[in-house]
């Protein structure tokens, strides 16, 4: 018997494990954001045609939310600026697959807890060789943003008493491409087993070269809910680490790009760049001050910001850190 058909009758004995898994996470997530949506009724069929100004009805709706990307290495202040951006009294969702945002959140926004939802979007598998269940990991994070989009739904309406959904964060963006990648070969190809197979000879087991717009249409699945949730008011933050790119031989070639999926900048209407650099004297030596900064590569609701850079924390070797935040995202 050859090792794949091995794994492959090994993952089917595992079904059981992972509808449990399933269970486990719909009821975390009901615990965390409150009862699952209610399932839309079937859809009519229609008695007669509309009238030709009903299509072009006046949306009343309130004012449209930036869907922005914000990349840069790690500990440049991307978590930072969208958590500084919040006003106090409204809710931040945070689909936290780095853990960053629990993190921040704790350390200096601990009295705002209940209003920082930090959800973690892994699902883990028991007795498998692979610690995470990719499947079950995008079906969860998919429930998340539908329950974000109903609750900002919901806030638009008369009425509403409720807590308000300010903004929706995903940390990490990179890490979910990865999981869209995992599901493209294990569920819709069913050339790999697991997390680990998916991650051998990936080229190989996709086969035809356009077999890759599987992993892209699903990693947009969550891009279609984020800009409906801008429709909405909600702002949605993309954030991503720089991947640099090397030869073959393993050389850097001063070249980077975002780790997501390729299209993904031209559905952003904002894209942030993130960067410490560490202050120099006149002759060349380190002064102990590092300088964190915002440049604006994408600007297309403040025309004004592109290409533009702005401070964002000073910090020190013998003194404290001053924050300056960036203001341009924060939006009442």
């Amino acid at each position: 018997m050859s090792g794949f058909k091995a794994l492959k009758e090994k993952a089917q004995q595992e079904e059981s494990s992972v509808e449990k898994a399933s269970k486990d996470w719909k009821k975390s997530l009901e615990n965390d954001l409150g009862p699952a949506p209610k399932q839309p009724t079937p859809m009519q069929p229609m008695q007669q045609k509309p009238k030709e100004t009903e299509w072009f009805a006046e949306e009343v709706a309130p004012i449209t939310g930036d869907f922005a990307g914000i990349v840069g290495d790690d500990g440049t202040c991307k978590t930072a600026v969208v958590f500084d951006s919040i006003p106090k009294g409204k809710s931040c969702l945070v689909i936290d697959f780095d853990g960053g945002g629990a993190k921040l959140r704790d350390a200096f926004y601990a009295d705002r807890r209940s209003e920082f939802k930090c959800q973690n979007p892994w699902v883990m598998q028991d007795e498998a060789r692979t610690a995470y269940n990719y499947p079950a990991t995008h079906d969860k994070v998919m429930a998340i943003g539908r329950r974000a989009l109903e609750w900002a739904q919901a806030q638009n309406e008369s009425g509403y008493t409720g807590e308000t959904l300010h903004t929706v964060l995903v940390t990490a963006v990179d890490l979910w491409d990865s999981v869209a990648s995992a599901c493209m070969f294990i569920e819709d190809l069913g050339t790999a087993p697991d997390g680990i197979g998916a991650k051998i000879s990936p080229h190989e087991k996709v086969g035809m070269r356009f077999n890759w717009q599987i992993r892209s249409t699903r990693f947009h699945q969550l891009t279609s809910l984020c800009r409906e949730l801008t429709r909405h008011g909600v702002n949605v933050y993309y954030e991503t680490h720089w991947n640099y790119e090397q030869t073959k031989e393993g050389t850097m070639t001063g070249n980077k790009k975002p780790r997501w999926e390729k299209q993904t900048a031209n559905y952003l209407h904002t894209i942030i760049e993130m960067a410490s650099k560490a202050v120099r004297d006149d002759e060349g030596r380190l002064t102990g001050e590092t300088r964190y900064e915002a440049t604006f590569t994408k600007s297309r609701s403040q025309p004004n910001m592109l290409n533009k850079t702005r401070l964002v924390m000073t910090t020190f070797d013998n003194a404290d850190h001053k924050w300056h935040g960036l203001p341009e995202l924060t939006r009442e």
